[in-house]
């Protein structure tokens, strides 16, 4: 399994001196499984996806699985300029669960008409489809499984799988157990909302890599608890629980800089060694390939 970051930022695209280095573009993720290409998010990241499969493909036909964790304007604004669909025939098949479809005809249909821009970008010469996911969605070569986050509107996180590999992208997640401290206390509550945050770690049970929101560092997280993104600490702890392979940190801060991202890497580090536990945490940049 091939796996390509092209936007590991959340919130908005940010750009400058201090994060050219991981790059500034919104959640968007290449998956290669073979010969499948799966995109998990549509972020601006995908407007450079977009211009490589353009130079890879060289006219021939797209064929390409867009799966959407949910329809917040950063993991969504970059379709309208996703250039394949516009350049090239072939078929994008989008999915997500009930109640997308609409927002997302919406986007395309705005973009046609010109309502978000001023300029329409004109119709799409590849075949556009939206599909509603099952409890296993059957993708090329791979099978892509999903479970519920906790963040406002419906969101949910993947698990790819392909010949014995496995990748899970939990983006935009709050466990309950820091959102609700008063509500659920220690690792043996039976609480409903105790016992999702143990399913979401069983879901990402094993994986060969873990990509998981750590939008806040443990400073900022007291102001920002409630809002549905995950501190780092919280992010470290599912990935330790759920004994992944390897980590990457995901969502950063808008703000967040190169420079800070080293050193909340390396905290991570370092609270892995002192529990003696074995975590390799990667720090990929725009446009780096990782392969598990």
């Amino acid at each position: 399994m091939d796996i390509r970051f092209w936007g590991l930022r959340g919130g908005a695209p940010i750009s400058g001196l201090s994060t050219a280095r991981y790059g500034g573009n919104t959640a968007c993720i290449e998956v290669r499984c073979g010969k499948s290409l799966l995109i998990l998010d549509a972020g601006s990241g995908i407007i450079n996806l977009g211009q490589a499969l353009m130079q890879e493909l060289q006219g021939k036909a797209l064929d390409a699985r867009l799966f959407l964790t949910h329809t917040h304007w950063d993991h969504i604004m970059g379709i309208p300029f996703f250039m394949p669909v516009y350049k090239l025939p072939g078929k994008l098949t989008v999915y997500g669960v009930a109640g997308m479809e609409d927002v997302l005809l919406s986007l395309f249909q705005g973009t046609e008409a010109g309502e978000f821009f001023p300029v329409p970008m004109g119709k799409p010469t590849a075949e556009i489809s939206f599909e509603e996911l099952r409890e296993e969605t059957p993708a090329g070569e791979a099978v892509v499984s999903y479970y519920y986050l906790n963040h406002p509107g419906l969101t949910i996180g993947f698990r790819v799988e392909h010949k014995g590999k496995s990748l899970v992208y939990l983006t935009d997640n709050e466990p309950y157990s820091s959102s609700n401290r008063e509500l659920i206390r220690g690792d043996e509550d039976t609480s409903f909302l105790a016992r999702i945050d143990r399913e979401v770690v069983q879901f990402a049970r094993s994986a060969d890599l873990l990509v998981v929101d750590a939008s806040y560092n443990d400073e900022e997280y007291g102001d920002r608890a409630g809002e549905g993104h995950s501190s780092v600490s919280d992010a470290l702890q599912v990935a330790l629980a759920a004994m992944v392979k390897k980590l990457v940190l995901f969502h950063h801060h808008p703000l967040r800089t190169d420079t800070q991202i080293d050193m909340l890497v390396e905290r991570c580090r370092e609270r892995v060694e002192s529990l003696k536990r074995e975590l390799e945490i990667l720090t990929p940049a725009e446009g780096e390939l990782i392969q598990i």
